[in-house]
């Protein structure tokens, strides 16, 4: 439901329009090259600069100042503000009436137990104006900008903190939010061609539940009616063999073909049909809004204090933002109609069912000594998908994709109701605290 405050942006030409000098004046205080690149250049078909200037962005965001970007903290309020000048300078219009920023009450807990409800969180929103007769139709790219915050054992409540003392998330997520930013600052064009419009959005508080999003799809800045297809990047730091999952490109009859015919970076394109994969896209998909998630597989510093800016492959993500702006161009101009389809999550099959795949693997090893809710790891296998996710000993597993886990028993159900080679997320209990792992699914045949 659209309520009385919410309006569609007007159609300007973002070649006529002055940013203020005095924003100006505080991106180059807070963004350096990140905002420029290595050589200045903006024109989308000139990729040179674009790793210099996506490991930039990824170490601005990393930085000590910031501390994780821990949700309901000042430093991701900070974080919000850098992001808004980033955008500004990009030459993106504002994207809510206020501004740049979408403010939202939080609710819940952050990773380490404290109260979020009073707290509010930030969505960064800026909008790439359209053409001819795409204009009015909108397409929305995001990227979440927020992360676990400080390291509860080690950092100070209040305070500067150091390295090793925060969860630098730049793979997950600074790595989504440097594209999100390289595609703003290539995007434009104007040349008269017809293309739909475009907001950029920083999601704020998807660690904590979605709920950035969630807000954003309640209080849209243009009716969801308008919006054809969203595109979400999270964890895109490490391409390994240059493999892309692209998820929910089942959501809309053209998609999958959208997404072939911009691979001109021969990446290899590893495709699912449904839009239920765990992040900000899910907020879309609640609403029937077309979705596409960009993902580049586990990695062995998911939600850990090692996940910083050198161990990103800033060459791949060069490769990959390439091949999302070739993508982001084809939805832009294409003629087709994007009407949602729903492809449902799948769910857990009966015990009976003789379809369950016996082959699909995980790489855990169950640990029998705990009597808990859930599936308690004693170790995960070595070079495994457990492992290559991120999971290890003493985590507990209560869900698998759609599927509850509440003892081992239900936990090979859930996992043989999956095919190897899907991409789940998995939820676990790790010291008594939720964390939620995307676990791409192994065949037992290939080990």
């Amino acid at each position: 439901m659209i309520d009385g405050s919410q309006r569609t942006v007007k159609t300007v030409r973002i070649a006529g329009r002055a940013i203020p000098a005095v924003l100006f004046a505080a991106v180059l205080l807070v963004s350096g090259a990140a905002v420029a690149g290595a050589n200045g250049d903006t024109h989308a078909d000139r990729p040179a600069g674009a790793e210099a200037s996506l490991r930039t962005s990824v170490q601005r965001l990393t930085a000590p100042q910031f501390a994780g970007r821990g949700s309901g903290t000042a430093e991701v309020a900070a974080a919000a503000d850098t992001i808004a000048s980033w955008f500004a300078a990009a030459g993106l219009v504002a994207g809510m009436p206020g501004g740049w920023l979408q403010e939202f009450p939080l609710s819940g807990t952050d990773l380490a137990g404290n109260e979020l409800t009073g707290s509010t969180g930030r969505n960064v929103v800026g909008v790439l104006p359209g053409c001819g007769a795409l204009a009015d139709r909108y397409l929305v790219v995001g990227a979440h900008y927020d992360h676990l915050g400080r390291v509860p054992e080690l950092a100070p409540a209040e305070g500067p903190v150091l390295p090793g003392q925060y969860f630098p998330g730049a793979n997950d997520n600074a790595s989504g939010v440097s594209v999100l930013l390289e595609l703003a600052r290539r995007a434009a064009r104007d040349d008269g061609v017809s293309r739909r419009s475009v907001l950029f959005v920083a999601f704020a508080a998807e660690e904590v539940g979605l709920q950035g999003s969630a807000y954003l799809v309640t209080h849209p800045p243009v009716p969801l009616a308008v919006v054809d297809v969203m595109i979400n990047f999270d964890t895109v730091g490490q391409l390994v063999d240059r493999r892309l999952y692209l998820s929910g490109v089942g959501t809309a009859a053209p998609l999958a073909g959208l997404a072939q015919e911009a691979n001109r970076e021969a990446l290899v394109l590893e495709l699912a049909q449904s839009g239920w994969s765990g992040s900000d896209h899910m907020s879309f998909t609640t609403k029937a809004v077309p979705v596409l998630f960009l993902f580049s597989g586990p990695y062995a510093q998911y939600n850990r204090s090692e996940d910083d800016w050198p161990t990103l492959a800033y060459d791949a993500m060069a490769a990959l933002m390439q091949y999302s702006l070739r993508l982001l161009e084809l939805l832009r101009e294409s003629g087709e109609t994007f009407t949602y389809v729903p492809v449902a999550p799948k769910n857990l099959r009966p015990a009976d069912d003789a379809d369950l795949n016996r082959n699909t693997w995980f790489g855990s090893i169950p640990d029998f000594t705990d009597k808990v809710v859930g599936y308690k790891l004693a170790g995960v296998i070595d070079n495994s998908p457990a492992a290559g996710a991120g999971l290890q000993a003493g985590d507990i597993v209560v869900r698998i994709g759609a599927s509850s886990v509440a003892d081992l028993g239900q936990f090979t159900q859930a996992l043989r109701s999956h095919d190897p080679g899907e991409m789940v997320e998995v939820e676990v209990l790790r010291d008594d605290r939720p964390l939620r792992f995307t676990v791409i699914l192994g065949d037992r045949r290939d080990r």
